[in-house]
């Protein structure tokens, strides 16, 4: 084993044993509202990557990503971006996508360019006030029945902003006498931890199935603890895209 292979060997047991946790206690407490102190424990794994990642080979863009996670938060921190909801759950995003970054270097030998270039122009876009409008795609909602099933497919590319979580919250008002409801987030880059809150108090009456959550989607699906009460259809995945059978 070369020493590169013994120094990625024991940063990926650093990462786990030690950083991972630290960054779920973060994420909470920004969760919470608790934005200096969430971000203050998540500049000491965040920097300790950056700086890791950058000396070594094959990693030069989880370094580069890193630090520019860390202006973001430290935009949030300074107070230069509203703490609204969007801004803090786009940070939660980020982070954790650092995270994603090293297990699709290890397991795959590379990151997905495309998926890191979106993030990464949405991070821009938030840090420079040229964000999307407040009531962008709120009209993309469709809805129609599949096998017995009604399904309400959600076209906004993101679900964060008042009137977004607005035009959710009437959609699922006008199907709540369906016996069974799934909704298709394949078309969903991201949604706000606010709007999983609107599916999970609709969630407690009627039955809600998911379907097609994307990587953004995914990370605050189990950030914040809504696979305990928001559940996945069994038979489709994502993108829609069947489940193999386990055997």
């Amino acid at each position: 084993m070369s020493e590169q292979d013994d120094m990625v060997t024991e940063f990926y047991s650093q990462v786990n044993d030690d950083f991972y946790p630290l960054i779920m206690e973060g994420t909470e407490l920004l969760g919470e509202g608790n934005l200096q102190q969430g971000i203050e424990v998540l500049s000491r794994p965040l920097h300790t990557i950056k700086g890791v990642t950058g000396f070594m080979s094959g990693f030069e863009t989880v370094s580069s990503f890193t630090h520019h996670v860390e202006s973001y938060l430290k935009k949030l921190q300074a107070g230069e971006l509203d703490e609204r909801d969007e801004f803090v759950t786009l940070g939660v995003q980020a982070v954790l996508h650092v995270f994603q970054l090293l297990d699709q270097i290890q397991e795959q030998g590379a990151v997905d360019a495309d998926e890191l270039a979106g993030l990464e122009s949405r991070l821009e876009q938030a840090a420079s006030g040229d964000g999307e409008s407040a009531d962008a795609g709120t009209e993309q909602l469709e809805i129609e029945e599949a096998d017995g099933v009604l399904v309400l497919h959600v076209g906004m590319p993101r679900v964060h902003l008042a009137p977004q979580r607005a035009s959710l919250r009437e959609a699922l008002e006008s199907v709540q006498d369906a016996p069974r409801l799934r909704l298709d987030l394949s078309q969903v880059r991201s949604m706000s931890p606010r709007s999983f809150e609107i599916l999970e108090l609709f969630a407690q009456e009627h039955e809600l199935e998911l379907e097609g959550m994307s990587a953004g989607c995914r990370a605050t699906y189990y950030a914040w603890g809504f696979d305990q009460s928001l559940h996945e259809s069994p038979c489709v995945g994502q993108g829609g895209v069947p489940h193999e059978e386990e055997h």
